[in-house]
């Protein structure tokens, strides 16, 4: 299996779990800091999927909100998981460990995005359930036997686009905002739910969710194309690892997404009681239903 790598030559060190065998090397030198880890800094940042993961099922047990909302969490957090796997090995069954729960998670993502408004069981919550998974399934089984590697992230983007669309529509409908600059929303909301703190609050976890996913983006998109720059930045100054940056804010996306999502439906479920977020530190928001205490 012919491997992408995105620095020329050959940097690494050899290691405890032999040659690469996945579709894809990215620009951390591989067993540079630890001979029983392939890539370091991408291994441990995971950390930030499974806390965040593990900390939704949790949140969605404790207060018993829908199924779904522990479906996000468990995603988030195989993902961590998984994903630990794969950098910490570079083996392409762990590669798939990695990317298949990716498909899987952000499908649950726009089922329950799409489904926003939705409150009893119709023909619409069942066809796109049936989608959701007959898509996942047969990507998956492609993916294993032909071990996409463009394919995969043109794929992941476009899961990303679809589920930007939804969050938009979600927050013009429960916000009456746009999170895009310069577009001019006029839908009005109720007058006894117009601009109550709460719903500033939603808009706020709206914007936060697409900017810090933008940064997670660049950091991405950085790591790969401009690889060999990060390798030789002047006056000695190590490469930033920036792949390792997009797990930390991708993890820290997964929360904000997740505690959006609950506000959302939140809303939707009890119109008269609007949910309240609470920012701990100013950063880590969380969002829960207005007479429960969070926390």
């Amino acid at each position: 299996m012919h491997t992408t790598r995105f620095e020329a030559g050959h940097h690494d060190h050899e290691g405890f779990w032999g040659p690469t065998t996945s579709s894809i090397d990215w620009c951390e030198r591989n067993y540079a800091v630890n001979g029983y880890i392939a890539e370091f800094w991408n291994t441990i940042s995971n950390s930030a999927f499974i806390i965040v993961g593990l900390m939704g099922i949790f949140q969605a047990y404790r207060h018993r909100y829908e199924t779904r909302f522990v479906l996000i969490g468990l995603g988030i957090m195989v993902v961590g998981v998984g994903s630990s796997a794969f950098h910490g090995t570079l083996l392409y069954e762990y590669q798939m460990a990695d990317e298949l729960p990716m498909i899987w998670s952000i499908m649950v993502w726009n089922y329950a995005m799409f489904l926003m408004e939705s409150t009893t069981t119709t023909k619409k919550h069942t066809l796109t359930v049936v989608l959701c998974v007959s898509y996942a399934v047969i990507y998956s089984v492609l993916h294993v036997y032909f071990a996409f590697t463009i394919t995969f992230q043109l794929n992941f983007a476009l899961m990303i686009v679809i589920s930007g669309f939804i969050l938009h529509k979600n927050c013009i409908e429960h916000t009456g905002r746009s999170f895009i600059p310069l577009v001019v929303v006029r839908k009005r909301l109720p007058s006894d739910h117009y601009n109550p703190i709460e719903i500033l609050n939603l808009y706020s976890l709206c914007w936060h969710y697409v900017v810090v996913l933008l940064l997670a983006l660049a950091c991405w998109l950085l790591d790969q194309f401009g690889c060999e720059v990060l390798h030789n930045l002047p006056f000695g100054i190590p490469n930033p690892q920036l792949h390792a940056w997009w797990h930390v804010l991708c993890g820290y996306n997964c929360h904000l997404g997740l505690q959006l999502s609950i506000g959302l439906r939140e809303k939707v479920i009890n119109e008269t009681r609007l949910p309240q977020t609470i920012w701990y530190g100013e950063v880590w928001p969380v969002t829960n239903r207005k007479d429960e205490k969070v926390g």
